[in-house]
């Protein structure tokens, strides 16, 4: 791991030097900054390093620093240099990761629902959102291949490192400044925009992390598993992310069953399913009995830290476009209309769940090809891998309570993407030790 510090070292100084710049110099300083970085790692074939500032950029974007409100329009000039530079030149990548296909169907119609929304406010923002969704999903996945081939799975081990130091960086964050690692009401962040998305995160790095020792046993020394593990549950400790932890829980109960039998897997998800009411009745009591009521934040519980009011409120809203809806970008233009009756009622943010925000925008026809590409992936990932639909329960559950999937420029969807790509590469399953 030292090693790896000691490789890397100009990088995190390159970006520091850019978190400067665009603090110091503001949004147009900082873009001319970064669209010049990125054409000279480019000319150097310096892939890695562009995957990682993308990542990086991403991850800065999630502040809500208002000293960091340059990334924003930053991580918009860095997906579009980096796919320019794919389609103008197919020497860097002589085979495509074909991932993007099975989301076609979805792509196809989110341009249509796109144009619906021609005389509203959010076209452009809905074209935008619409053109980034795709690329995004063609970039990562080649990226992804393209840096395994070149580099086999020290590729990996680095990456891990990388999203490791963001979190030990939260650490030092907690310690240093307060104000920048906590929210407000006390809950500790990290280096991101809320506690939530440090839960997603750390739920989205377990998972990688987890598979990569499945198919690679020795990528990584004792040691260092204990470290990464550590300051993933740690980090999820001190955000008190409820559904973080209820996710892995999934994951790592449905992958002992699958791992015996898909069928029994099958037949405990169902099972599952059926018990859940029961366990939502009882699980106040629960958790007050085992001594978790802070922890849980039992207070909030009822009213899910205001996520039934959002849900309700889209709802409503989602009635008067069910079937086909106005497109990328429409949840937020009409959750931000009605942000101060929001507040007033005890929410902040958006609807804070995937397949609503997909209704909401796509209407019931655009969740459905949607769900239906979202599946098909799993399915395909569970030719390779046991872990499969273990992963799809647990980011599901996830899904469930964050819009993440929804967002294509975020962090999130980068390392959802990434299990995405893991985990249906036959390269990459074949390489190492594959479930």
């Amino acid at each position: 791991m030292l090693q790896y510090y000691k490789e890397n070292i100009q990088l995190y100084i390159l970006f520091l030097v850019s978190i400067v710049v665009g603090i110091v110099g503001g949004n147009v300083v900082f873009s001319i900054f970064l669209t010049l970085t990125i054409i000279l790692m480019k000319s150097k074939r310096l892939y890695e390093e562009l995957f990682y500032g993308f990542f990086f950029v991403l991850l800065i974007s999630d502040s809500l620093e208002e000293s960091l409100v340059f990334a924003k329009n930053g991580k918009n000039i860095y997906i579009l240099l980096l796919s320019l530079f794919i389609l103008a030149d197919r020497k860097v990548l002589p085979t495509l990761n074909t991932l993007y296909q099975i989301f076609i169907p979805f792509f196809i119609f989110s341009f249509f629902t796109a144009l619906l929304s021609l005389n509203e406010p959010f076209f452009i923002t809905s074209i935008q959102k619409t053109v980034s969704y795709f690329l995004v999903f063609f970039v990562v996945p080649n990226l992804i291949n393209k840096l395994y081939l070149e580099k086999g799975a020290a590729f990996f081990r680095d990456f891990i490192f990388f999203a490791f130091t963001i979190l030990i960086i939260g650490f030092i964050l907690k310690y240093v400044s307060y104000d920048l690692s906590h929210i407000k009401g006390g809950r500790y962040r990290g280096v991101f925009g809320n506690p939530n998305g440090l839960g997603v995160y750390c739920v989205l790095m377990f998972i990688i992390f987890y598979v990569l020792n499945d198919f690679f046993p020795t990528l990584f020394s004792r040691l260092e598993r204990i470290l990464i593990y550590g300051a993933i549950m740690y980090s999820m400790f001190l955000c008190g992310s409820r559904n973080g932890f209820v996710a892995l829980f999934l994951f790592l109960l449905f992958q002992k069953f699958f791992n015996l039998s898909p069928f029994l897997g099958f037949i405990i998800f169902i099972i599952t399913i059926f018990i859940v009411e029961l366990i939502s009745n009882n699980l106040e009591a629960v958790i007050m009995a085992v001594g978790l009521d802070d922890f849980f934040r039992l207070r909030t519980l009822n009213d899910g830290s205001g996520r039934y009011i959002a849900w309700s409120f889209a709802w409503k809203q989602i009635q008067h476009n069910f079937f086909i809806g106005k497109g990328f970008g429409y949840n937020e233009y009409y959750m931000r209309k009605y942000y101060k009756l929001l507040g007033r009622l005890g929410h902040q943010g958006g609807i804070h769940n995937s397949f609503l925000t997909f209704w909401m925008d796509q209407g019931l026809v655009g969740l459905l090809i949607y769900l239906r590409s979202y599946i098909l992936t799993f399915i395909k990932a569970s030719k390779n891998t046991k872990y499969g639909f273990p992963i799809m329960f647990a980011i599901t559950f996830t899904a469930l309570f964050e819009s993440w999937l929804v967002g294509s420029l975020s962090v999130f969807a980068f390392l959802g993407l990434m299990i995405y790509t893991i985990l249906t590469t036959d390269e990459i399953a074949n390489g190492g030790k594959a479930g």
